[in-house]
């Protein structure tokens, strides 16, 4: 086996376990919060009522309220693992810890593919989200899989397309279309998916603008599938992405919102005790930092990879954090595809700081430093 098909094969496994292990410990936790409602309705279900999940809210008005959710795939997995045994919480979780891990080697092969990185820089990128501390709620808790599923979906649509431009193959694009279609009927979050592809395209592959049907085409169906998900959300509740939650008291909300998830994701759960523009400014630099080294110690990786290091940090993040605009409230789950970005974009900043090969700078350093030492002992007669 070559040396570099075994260390990625080694690099998976890591990132697997990484993603896995720390969350063993929970598969035995009991239900919480809104799990009971969750799985006590889904259970309840009987197997031949899967399609009318996608013409109604799934969780009808268990909550005293009709929930705004149209979410077919998500609701199926509940109720398929309700058949092992609807009163234990295990396979329930084991669903979550194996989206988790899913999403984890995910987030390597598209490190790998769409941003150019080496296997030690992706596998640093993917088990950077796996431990990410707000990652929690999303695998802990049973619910949380309503961020954890849409996501995984979503990365594996946006990775099928990234091998498509790459390879051209057909099977690629289909796959890419049916991961879209299950993310859409997984979580409204995720109609964030043809911008993407696009902003990708232009970035990343380097495909020309062009006002043209060629140019068009290949993000018709994903355009369609969106288009049509938002017309189906407008037939069934009024509205087609919560726009009447949208005011200038709710942008105002936002912006609190947003230094929360922002600080969740950079410094941890629950966040750092310190004000958010001490805490954006402090990042900043740190970023500013990183950039500069990179920079003068590794000129042509940095430039290779500035790219990638503006779709993950900017564009990726400002798609992942956009649809909580409308969320209502500000919880760590609602980072969680968001947190993609933030991830990559570290493995970018590693990658270049990597390529910068320290021991070029520290090598003539620690050799002055023995002709230093070497001089001072000669000098007053000292020996070892």
């Amino acid at each position: 086996m070559p040396p570099g098909l075994k260390r990625r094969r080694l690099a998976l496994l890591v990132v697997a376990l990484a993603a896995a292990l720390p969350y063993l410990r929970t598969l035995d936790n009991y239900f919480a919060q809104d799990d009971f409602g969750v799985i006590g309705l889904l259970a309840s279900k009987p197997a031949t009522f899967f399609p009318r999940w996608f013409v109604m809210p799934w969780m009808e008005d268990i909550w005293g309220y009709i929930p705004d959710e149209i979410r077919p795939f998500v609701a199926l997995t509940y109720q398929v693992a309700a058949q092992w045994n609807p009163g234990s919480p295990v396979a329930q979780h084991v669903i979550n810890v194996a989206l988790h891990a899913g999403n984890a080697l995910l987030v390597f092969v598209i490190a790998e593919a769409a941003a150019g990185l080496t296997t030690v820089a992706a596998a640093f990128a993917a088990i950077t989200f796996a431990v990410l501390p707000m990652q929690t709620e999303s695998v802990a808790w049973v619910t949380g899989r309503v961020d954890s599923m849409p996501a995984f979906f979503y990365l594996l649509a946006f990775y099928l397309y990234c091998r498509w431009r790459q390879q051209r193959h057909a099977s690629l694009y289909l796959g890419s279309t049916i991961a879209c279609f299950i993310a859409l009927f997984s979580k409204q979050n995720t109609i964030t998916l043809a911008p993407a592809l696009v902003a990708y395209d232009l970035v990343l592959a380097r495909q020309p603008l062009r006002a043209s049907w060629a140019w068009l085409r290949p993000y018709l169906p994903f355009v369609l599938l969106t288009a049509g998900y938002l017309l189906l959300r407008y037939e069934v509740f009024g509205q087609v992405a919560r726009e009447s939650m949208l005011s200038a008291d709710r942008l105002g909300l936002f912006a609190h919102d947003l230094s929360t998830h922002l600080r969740r994701m950079i410094y941890g759960e629950p966040g750092l005790a310190m004000p958010a523009g001490r805490a954006a400014l402090t990042a900043g630099a740190v970023a500013i930092a990183i950039a500069v080294a990179a920079t003068l110690l590794a000129r042509e990786t940095t430039r290779r990879l500035m790219p990638a290091a503006f779709y993950f940090a900017v564009v990726w993040m400002v798609l992942g954090i956009a649809p909580t605009l409308v969320a209502g409230y500000a919880s760590p789950r609602h980072m969680y595809l968001a947190s993609v970005g933030w991830a990559i974009a570290l493995g970018i900043a590693l990658e270049c700081l990597w390529q910068a090969q320290p021991s070029r700078f520290i090598r003539p350093l620690a050799a002055r430093s023995e002709e230093h030492t070497s001089e001072l002992q000669s000098r007053f007669g000292i020996s070892y």
